[in-house]
């Protein structure tokens, strides 16, 4: 089998080595991941610019490279250097992610680009408390996310994912233990509420930071609830394509204004 790893940590990430060790035993693990930090930076691909890539050496990868773009760089490039892929997973990611904002997170975004290539895929992350941890993993317990890792990569390499699936998203709490139960579920609708912090430099200049204020109640049965609340490991199946499944003549209530001589297309 074979199976490629990214995140949106970097190539350096101690989630990617632990991701290995994980993965070694069910086929040749190839890593390509970005060469820094590039959380939050969801599908953006680099189209102004070539991209560079390195060499890197991680014990048990049979390649590894570290690509100085996206995360969805990394996925590209490893399908055309490498081929196809029998399984992708992008992780262990620090830090959950959660909710319809997982189109934001580079880590699912990775994921996600490799289902549109039609390569089953898993997004994992790991709730971490920021609080307490220094550096990029140090002090970092991974043992239970790499054991729900390997248990749910092996399950899709034997058996693929269900009809209407093209990745899973799944989110470990932090405390977890190999006991931990899972949970499967659905998205949370939102788990930030964003906006814009004004500062000043001291030339006097005005500059902006985009902060976030978690919401704290969520709704039984979402991933947000389960890892949050119940404490539960989070799989939530995740299909790529995102139209709404309602029928034609709701969409054609709202549309009726276009419905008239000249109109771009008929209802």
């Amino acid at each position: 089998m074979r199976i490629l790893l990214t995140n949106d940590d970097g190539i350096n990430s101690e989630g990617i080595r632990v991701a290995v060790k994980a993965l070694g035993e069910l086929g040749e693990v190839y890593v390509v991941a970005p060469l820094f930090q590039r959380s939050a930076s969801g599908r953006a691909m680099t189209l102004h610019r070539p991209i560079r890539v390195k060499r890197v050496e991680i014990p048990g990868a049979k390649a590894a490279y570290g690509v100085d773009g996206t995360p969805t760089d990394s996925v590209i490039f490893a399908i055309a250097r490498f081929g196809n892929f029998d399984l992708a997973v992008s992780g262990i990611n620090l830090g959950e992610n959660l909710s319809t904002e997982i189109t934001v997170s580079g880590t699912a975004s990775a994921a996600i680009e490799a289902a549109t290539h039609g390569i089953p895929s898993v997004a994992i992350s790991l709730e971490v408390d920021w609080k307490k941890t220094l550096g990029e993993g140090e002090g970092i317990d991974f043992s239970a996310s790499a054991y729900f890792l390997k248990k749910i990569a092996r399950a899709i390499l034997e058996s693929g994912l269900p009809e209407g699936v093209d990745m899973l998203n799944v989110n470990v709490p932090g405390d977890a233990t190999e006991e931990t139960e899972i949970a499967i579920t659905r998205l949370a609708r939102k788990r930030y509420c964003p906006t814009v912090e004004e500062r000043i430099d001291p030339r006097g200049h005005p500059y902006y930071w985009i902060v976030g204020r978690q919401k704290t109640g969520f709704e039984p049965g979402t991933d947000a609830y389960a890892l949050k609340v119940e404490r539960k490991v989070s799989v939530t199946p995740i299909n790529i394509d995102l139209t709404a499944r309602v029928g034609p003549e709701e969409v054609k209530k709202i549309l009726r204004g276009f419905d008239s001589p000249g109109s771009p297309a008929g209802f």
